[in-house]
């Protein structure tokens, strides 16, 4: 959010004032591409042995109950007595969070390169067509010179 000053206000600014934008932590939380949406919920190990184990314990009616009133799903549950079965509830994540990168910097130097030629693949192509079109273009308006020269000759004799 931008405000607009007045000359007389913008003259008796200091250099300080302007060098310095003032923004707001309200502006910025607009602009967050998760703005207007909760934090993403993290579960310890312990509440989920917890709910797992008071889940399984609810009657049968009464499960549903448990998942709203810890507005989860029952996947959730699902997912965790699995990990609970395996024995990973609790252990690190084998490799990167899903849809994190995490390339060496020769792999994103190689990434890059080949983002590069890619594009000036395209380059050349693009080129190579235009290059086609001029010298179709050449070779009938040399035909057309030609034609129009022996019409000159013809009419000159």
């Amino acid at each position: 959010m931008t405000t607009m000053t007045t000359p007389a206000a913008a003259a008796a600014m200091t250099p300080a004032d302007i060098a310095t934008p003032s923004v707001s932590i309200a502006d910025t939380a607009e602009d967050a591409p998760r703005a207007g949406r909760s934090a993403r919920r993290s579960f310890t190990t312990e509440y989920k042995r917890k709910i797992v184990a008071e889940y399984d314990a609810a009657p049968t009616g009464s499960k549903g109950a448990v998942l709203r009133r810890e507005r989860l799903y029952d996947s959730h549950v699902t997912e965790w007595r699995a990990q609970i079965a395996s024995g990973t509830l609790g252990a690190s994540r084998p490799g990167p969070r899903p849809g994190s990168t995490s390339r060496t910097a020769e792999q994103t130097e190689i990434a890059r390169l080949r983002k590069q030629v890619t594009v000036l693949e395209k380059t050349v192509t693009d080129r190579d067509v235009k290059l086609a079109q001029a010298r179709e273009a050449l070779d009938v308006l040399g035909k057309g010179v030609a034609f129009l020269e022996a019409l000159s000759s013809r009419n000159a004799s």
